[in-house]
């Protein structure tokens, strides 16, 4: 379960922010490694292309979950029967640090059994140039089945570094966390 709060977004978008993530250091130039400083990375979950099939009729019914360390920061809604499916979600997640690569997992929705993997693939958070939109495609991998092809993940995100004005933000979460299962971001 996560920990998580209604809150109008700082980045214009109504969402669900979680917890702090705490991660440690990053190697953008201009921000130095061990910045105590936060960080707002937007996320636009776009599509999947040519995912794996899971299900009997050669079909999945596919989720993306994305997690930062341990902890899931976001889940996308499921589209059913389909191995292109197209989410066009957004997330806005608050970051501490940017050691910690952001985790992509993709599973197949089962009903009343356990998911089934799909594939996962992560991206280097230093690797992203901050204030910049960035186009993403990652190829999804299983890492018992290296040679399988398993489709592919785009996503759009931008990397922000934030000022202590969201200090304050952080403290009010945590005096208001509530439980959730599922969280959904839409614009």
């Amino acid at each position: 379960m996560l920990d998580s709060y209604r809150l109008k977004s700082f980045c214009n978008l109504p969402l669900v922010c979680h917890k702090k993530i705490s991660t440690v250091g990053n190697s953008n130039a201009d921000v130095p490694l061990a910045d105590p400083g936060m960080y707002q990375l937007d996320i636009t979950l776009r599509r999947g292309q040519s995912l794996a099939a899971r299900d009997r009729g050669g079909t999945s019914d596919p989720y993306v979950k994305f997690k930062i360390g341990r902890k899931e920061v976001f889940r996308s809604k499921i589209i059913h029967k389909n191995l292109n499916p197209v989410w066009e979600e957004k997330a806005c997640v608050l970051i501490d640090h940017l050691r910690e690569p952001l985790y992509i997992k993709v599973f197949d929705y089962d009903f009343g059994l356990q998911d089934d993997f799909m594939g996962s693939a992560f991206l280097d958070l230093t690797q992203l140039e901050l204030n910049r939109s960035t186009d993403v495609t990652l190829t999804l991998k299983d890492p018992h089945y290296p040679d399988h092809d398993l489709g592919v993940i785009l996503l759009s995100v931008i990397l922000t570094p934030k000022e202590g004005e969201h200090r304050d933000v952080t403290m009010l979460m945590r005096k208001s966390w509530k439980r959730s299962s599922k969280v959904i971001l839409s614009m």
